[in-house]
């Protein structure tokens, strides 16, 4: 019989070693508590504005109208809506013009519709990075929020020039403005949330949530005013989170609009619960991004 593999030598004299199981490393998070993760996503903050602003150049990159596209859609709806809502089914804004009370609306309806959307691809959309490098997957919905907000501000910019052009002041009431976005991010990160895990298995679901968004905004006072909303059906659609944000975002944008501060409570409790219910669902199925996106 030969000699064992082990004790064949080479010319140098040493004797040859089995070959070795390759090292398997495991990346994970370091602590599952979720005030940890804070201070994870604080540390990997650098990382979440890169994110933002390369998802920003994406979008508009080679491009004819650039960073215009972000006042198209808010522009053609009010196009649109005051056509259909106001010439044709006679709908009226009280003091104010009708473009202007619909603009109000719809530069928050634009920015909670957009956050929503690209939340729910962040992950597939970033597929490359989420199965060669470890870093908390929040980030990529939190980038994409970002990018919706400097959208925002390109649209709330194009308003301020409609109010001039009719002639309309603002009222202190518009300091109040970021308070209502933030509200309205409230929601869309609690819904993209959950879509976006969703979305990594089922892939049609991305393609679900446009018609969602259009389904929801018919579902707000966006093109038409509360008062419209017959009375037997006000509790329910009392129920809709983005009711009481959309009155406020009205109220900081027109002269004399009334709002009842009341409006606030089903869009504060559901959107928290919302939030918290997308966070456990993410947090609970990010160990299988990686394997499955």
């Amino acid at each position: 019989m030969g000699r064992p593999l082990t004790s064949l030598t080479p010319a140098d004299g040493r004797a040859r070693r089995p070959p070795q199981p390759a090292s398997c490393i495991v990346i994970q998070p370091a602590a599952d508590a979720p005030w940890l993760e804070v201070k994870e996503l604080w540390r990997y903050r650098e990382l979440l504005g890169f994110l933002a602003w390369r998802d920003l150049r994406v979008r508009y990159r080679q491009t004819l109208l650039g960073a215009a596209w972000a006042l198209l859609e808010p522009f053609v709806n009010v196009v649109l809506f005051t056509l259909i809502f106001h010439r044709l089914a006679g709908l009226e804004s009280g003091a104010v013009p009708y473009p202007v009370y619909c603009c109000a609306a719809l530069v928050l309806w634009t920015f909670f519709g957009r956050s929503l959307r690209s939340a729910t691809v962040s992950l597939v959309a970033n597929a490359g990075l989420v199965t060669k490098a470890y870093f908390p997957r929040l980030i990529l919905p939190l980038a994409s929020q970002l990018a919706a907000a400097v959208d925002f501000l390109c649209a709330l910019a194009m308003y301020f020039l409609l109010l001039a052009y009719y002639g309309v002041a603002l009222t202190p009431a518009v300091l109040t403005v970021p308070l209502w976005v933030m509200l309205a991010t409230l929601n869309a990160l609690g819904v993209g949330l959950a879509l976006a895990a969703v979305n990594v298995r089922f892939r049609d679901v991305s393609q679900t949530v446009p018609f969602l968004v259009q389904v929801w905004m018919l579902a707000t006072p966006v093109a038409y005013p509360l008062d419209a909303v017959p009375d037997r059906w006000l509790g329910f659609y009392l129920l809709n989170p983005m009711v009481g944000v959309v009155e406020a975002m009205r109220w900081a944008l027109l002269p004399a609009h009334p709002f009842n501060a009341s409006l606030l409570i089903p869009s504060i409790v559901i959107g928290t619960a919302l939030l918290a219910l997308g966070l456990v669902w993410f947090r609970a199925t990010q160990r299988r991004f990686a394997d499955i996106v």
